[in-house]
């Protein structure tokens, strides 16, 4: 006599073809995944609401749907959704190598102990000009994820903490699940199980410092960022300076005799054929001097804005973590650990803060130099245009209004190493060296550096003792073209430091235990304090073990007379067994399938599918052609996927 123990509560017909569904552990959320890597979030009632839709390119896998966030990964790629705002919180790179995760596990860790007050250093203020920037670490800070993310893949275990902040990882070959109690991480291969210690990622202190290397790690890639969008800008400043000015005055010879030749129209009234034609054709009566002017003055703009809004900012916050670190006397991360790595940080940092604080002028007098130089021109432009036709573009242009300080513009063009921009290309190319950085400083206004002391600081404090030595011996006359610290080399040994110091905390194995595991299927009881209940499939019989003080032990086998075991699932300890009364290879059905279909045969075996629970008495039966997938939600609820697009939904 057939019991009907499960209550139906859903049953629909999709409009594609279903690959899996994943339920939340704490409410009535599943994510049902199609076919073509659509993620669909839906509440489950009387009906499926959605709630939104995620499209992916590449293969999803690993769904996770918890209480206000979804997880899953794309390839080495981690995407967390928060499910209130339907926003993307997260995208980072679980793994460093190009591996496929096959598992991923979610640890929940509590934070409730770190102070508000204690992560109020690492908060930074949403900036109005570059709110993008800022977006991904304010959605992480009023999210509170919190917790350690375990990668599998088919050499490692990797776990990153918030699914940002990677913490290290375990290198194994042979892991085919993962699975977590309080304390311990349960690693099985086909052969034994290794239990690994984690209780020292939940330990109050350490979690602070694990919470604070974290933002630092968001800081970094934040400044990073800065530093790209900044050279960015100073990409499009040299590139439209090469195309408008440089370019047409490659007449006059090699590029680096241009701005001897304008000197010399300049002191002497000597003026070439090129630089008539260069006046008359390239500059006179068209807008590209205007043009010039807006576009560079808007770059140099964006650039001032992203120092002071985002780079300086994020120096700052970067150095209090930093310090936080340093005056900390016992840091428990792991053994052997001292602040140097911290200490060696720090100096890293300030050499970037003053680099771009000097920067900053840089670019604030090369600027008021190009906009000078422009007005010249548009003058020169003029004088050697028609003069007869008043209503001309330079005549009406906004540089017309200004006046040539003729002081700066002698500066400008007997400075060759200005005329070109090399003090802004240094940092657009990624190199800084004595002859393209301070130029200006050291040969154009010809300072003796034993009179500036600031000069001579900040050169110390940037550059290796060997440049000053350098500037002693050779004065003004820079010859040296060897290459010192770069913007590039420093951000790298920033983020270099910190992996030393993060891929440290790694677990501890406390147990080894031996067990044939190389069924087809291993399924987990819900986690407890001390103890679950593992099934494994092995030829149509299911074994079931329970794992008690720090051991496994057999305890019973399940094996249906005249039925096909396709899909075990727990809920509240009670075994959810799938089968069904024909078996067929999968492979052979796909074929013949498509078969079916190339040939218009869409009469397909009939077969019958059942739902038991363990003591095999109470079940659901269902006729259908082929039954695909079936969870269990904490909460109570099966969902089946019959015939592809048939999805079924039952309450226990």
């Amino acid at each position: 006599m057939e019991i009907q123990s499960f209550s139906p509560m859903l049953d629909r017909v999709m409009a594609q073809e279903i690959q899996s569904v994943s339920w939340s552990k704490t409410m009535d959320v599943c994510a049902i995944l199609y076919i073509n890597n659509q993620l669909e979030i839906c509440r489950v009632s009387e009906q499926l609401q959605r709630m939104f839709i995620i499209q992916e390119d590449d293969t999803i896998s690993n769904i996770i749907v918890e209480s206000t966030f979804l997880t899953y990964n794309v390839g080495n790629k981690l995407f967390i959704y928060q499910l209130a705002s339907h926003q993307k919180i997260i995208q980072s790179t679980l793994i460093k190598n190009q591996d496929k995760i096959t598992q991923m596990l979610l640890v929940q860790v509590n934070v409730k102990i770190i102070k508000e007050q204690e992560l109020q250093p690492a908060i930074i203020p949403l900036s109005t000009t570059n709110l993008k920037n800022w977006q991904n670490l304010y959605f992480l800070k009023q999210s509170q994820i919190n917790n350690i993310i375990f990668s599998l893949t088919n050499r490692q275990i990797a776990y990153n903490f918030n699914g940002i902040f990677h913490l290290g990882e375990i290198e194994h070959k042979n892991i085919i699940q993962l699975q977590q109690l309080e304390n311990e991480l349960h690693c099985f291969s086909d052969s034994n199980i290794e239990i690994y210690d984690i209780s020292l990622m939940k330990h109050q202190q350490i979690l602070k410092y694990i919470q604070q290397l974290s933002y630092l790690n968001e800081l970094f890639c934040f400044l990073k960022t800065s530093i790209l969008q900044i050279n960015t800008q100073l990409q499009d400043i040299f590139k439209c300076y090469q195309l408008n000015i440089i370019g047409p005055l490659l007449a006059f010879g090699p590029q680096e005799t241009i701005n001897i030749n304008i000197l010399q129209f300049y002191q002497k009234g000597n003026c070439p054929q090129e630089l008539v034609q260069f006046f008359q054709k390239e500059l006179y009566n068209t807008k590209i001097l205007q043009k010039m002017d807006d576009n560079i003055t808007n770059s140099f703009n964006n650039i001032q804005e992203i120092i002071q809004d985002s780079l300086m900012n994020v120096l700052s916050r970067i150095l209090i973590i930093l310090n936080f670190f340093i005056q900390t006397k016992n840091m428990p991360f792991y053994q052997g650990l001292n602040k140097t790595p911290f200490e060696e940080l720090q100096q890293t940092v300030q050499k970037i803060q003053k680099l771009y604080s000097r920067f900053q002028i840089e670019c604030h007098q090369t600027k008021l130099h190009l906009r000078n130089f422009f007005v010249w021109l548009n003058l020169c432009a003029i004088k050697s245009g028609n003069e007869q036709e008043a209503e001309c573009e330079n005549v009406n242009s906004h540089l017309n209004k200004i006046e040539v300080d003729l002081s700066k513009l002698f500066d400008f063009l007997k400075d060759n190493h200005l005329f070109q921009l090399r003090n802004l290309q240094c940092f657009y190319q990624g190199k800084i060296s004595p002859k393209t950085f301070f130029t200006k400083v050291v040969v154009q206004k010809n300072i003796e550096f034993e009179q500036t002391e600031n000069i001579t600081k900040i050169l110390q404090n940037i550059f290796k003792d060997s440049y000053m030595e350098q500037i002693q011996q050779n004065k003004n006359n820079i010859e040296s073209e060897e290459s010192f610290e770069t913007v590039n080399s420093l951000v790298r040994e920033l983020q270099n430091n910190l992996d030393k110091i993060a891929i440290n905390l790694k677990p501890k194995i406390i147990n080894k235990i031996n067990i044939n595991l190389s069924g087809q299927l291993i399924r987990f009881s819900e986690e407890s304090e001390n103890s679950y209940f593992v099934s494994v499939l092995i030829d149509n019989t299911i074994i079931q073990y329970t794992y008690q003080q720090k051991s496994f032990f057999q305890f019973n086998k399940i094996q249906l007379n005249n039925k096909y075991i396709k899909e075990l699932q727990y809920f509240q300890g009670k075994l959810i067994i799938l089968s069904t009364n024909k078996q067929e290879n999968q492979q052979n059905l796909l074929m013949r399938t498509q078969q079916q279909k190339d040939e218009g045969l869409f009469n397909q075996i009939q077969q019958t599918a059942y739902i038991s629970t363990e003591d095999l008495q109470t079940q659901n039966k269902f006729e259908c052609h082929s039954i695909k997938d079936l969870k269990v939600s904490k909460k109570g609820l099966i969902s089946i996927i019959i015939d592809s697009k048939k999805l079924i939904i039952l309450s226990i």
